[in-house]
């Protein structure tokens, strides 16, 4: 095999591998996002929650409005934890997206890479 048929070889690999490179990072990204937006809307339904058992302070049986107090109490700390999580999954989808931004990045080199090297190797054979 001659030279450049190892080199072309060896660029079309290397745009293989980051084709399947980009294609996990954008799985991923994908994946992240999901759980980023599922935990957004716990966030939000908890925070709703909270906010319900917050307004029944004004309930007239005792017993009524200890429980509440203690639901109010244990949805505000769910409430504080599902945001605290919701938070986490930004970044998490951030670094995702941005691993993504670079494998395109990557990829884009490596097409560029192979293209440029295959006129090379064209431009020597109309020479030779």
């Amino acid at each position: 095999m001659t030279p450049e048929r190892r080199k072309l070889r060896r660029a079309e690999l290397i745009q293989r591998i980051r084709s399947v490179e980009r294609m996990q990072s954008v799985a991923a990204a994908s994946e992240a996002e999901a759980t980023r937006a599922r935990l957004f809307g716990v966030a939000e339904r908890t925070r709703s929650l909270a906010a319900h058992y917050a307004q029944r302070e004004g309930d007239i049986v005792g017993a009524d409005l200890r429980s509440g107090k203690a639901m109010g109490d244990q949805l505000q700390r769910l409430t504080e934890l599902s945001e605290k999580q919701a938070e986490e999954a930004e970044l998490q989808s951030q670094a995702k997206r941005e691993v993504l931004a670079q494998s395109d990045m990557r990829l884009r080199k490596a097409k560029e890479s192979r293209r440029d090297l295959v006129r090379q190797i064209v431009a020597r054979l109309e020479k030779g």
